[in-house]
């Protein structure tokens, strides 16, 4: 039954009922946790959201997604207080924690979600030499990356001229009407990018593959462990049996989008500035997981030193403590 629609009528004789009943449903519990995630405005919180909506979790907390818009706002959600679990890029986390934040991690939701399209093919990094790039969130993930590779392959960071914005959409908006060469874009705004490039009668295609590139320049697999959930360190204490459980709604939650896509999207457009058929695109691309950060540990520290070489200060200056891994 949906709630939103009852009448006042219906409403006090479903009351009546239910008090005759001596019964309460989930919505009356005075008693339930509540346990909101605030996700990043990019594909992994399409698992959360359905981990959210079909989740044991679900039947015994308020368990809601709540989308930040910018990593600024995030920081600024975690310093108040009013943020206790969240997804964040994954340096993210580390910095805070580094900078007196009581905060840990739980989990990694995607092995690399950034992706580089353009309006003509580019086979390999050294092609970006001469072309304007845009990207958003200077000096988040998307740059650190994207940076690092240039540094690390040798190529003159002067030679290519890097456009940043506050969000992805407006990445999207500006790559396709002005003279920009390159966009580097989370899914699902890098297929929305693509999509919206057809109707526009612009040409946009997807470039060398960035993780592969990663893996060439840096060695070992390719795989970016970029973004994941953090939690306060006491709320998560306070709740380690829901995390649990979390963890597993998430498991089931990212088989479910993987076997749905079509569903998965729709749910998806409640949260995401883009339409379904680009998020389903998207859902192949962005190497979604469910790993525990303890899991991990040999990729994220090879990812933590390569930022200690480069820029030790998205760090906040050092390493994460082994206390930083909640689980």
């Amino acid at each position: 039954m949906n709630y939103s629609n009852l009448d006042r009528r219906s409403f006090l004789k479903l009351s009546s009922v239910i008090a005759l009943a001596g019964v309460a449903p989930p919505i009356f519990a005075a008693d339930r946790k509540i346990f909101t995630v605030y996700g990043a405005p990019a594909l992994p919180s399409l698992t959360i959201a359905v981990a959210t909506m079909q989740g044991q979790l679900a039947k015994q907390a308020d368990v809601a997604l709540k989308i930040w818009r910018n990593p600024d706002q995030l920081r600024a959600g975690v310093a108040s207080g009013e943020f206790k679990v969240m997804m964040s890029p994954n340096n993210v986390g580390v910095n805070l924690r580094n900078q007196g934040q009581k905060i840990g991690m739980v989990n990694i939701l995607t092995n690399g979600i950034t992706k580089l399209v353009s309006k003509q093919m580019l086979d390999a990094p050294e092609k970006l030499v001469g072309k304007k790039v845009i990207m958003p969130f200077k000096n988040d993930m998307p740059d650190i990356t994207f940076q690092s590779l240039l540094k690390q392959r040798g190529i003159d960071e002067s030679k290519v001229n890097i456009t940043y914005t506050a969000a992805p959409a407006e990445a999207v908006s500006l790559f396709l009407t002005k003279d920009f060469d390159v966009a580097f874009l989370p899914e699902p705004l890098a297929s929305a990018c693509i999509l919206r490039g057809k109707k526009m009668g612009v040409e946009v295609v997807r470039s060398f593959d960035f993780l592969h590139a990663w893996a060439e320049t840096f060695g070992g697999k390719p795989v970016i462990p970029q973004a994941g959930i953090i939690a306060d360190v006491d709320f998560y204490k306070a709740n380690e049996a829901e995390f649990a459980l979390f963890h597993q709604d998430l498991q089931n939650a990212l088989n479910w989008v993987k076997a749905n896509p079509q569903s998965a999207a729709e749910i998806g457009t409640n949260y995401f500035p883009a339409p379904a058929p680009a998020i389903a695109e998207a859902i192949p691309h962005a190497n979604l997981t469910v790993t525990k950060g303890s899991e991990l540990k040999e990729e994220l520290f090879k990812f933590y030193d390569m930022l200690m070489r480069y820029n030790p200060k998205l760090l906040g200056g050092k390493l994460p403590d082994e206390g930083f891994f909640l689980c």
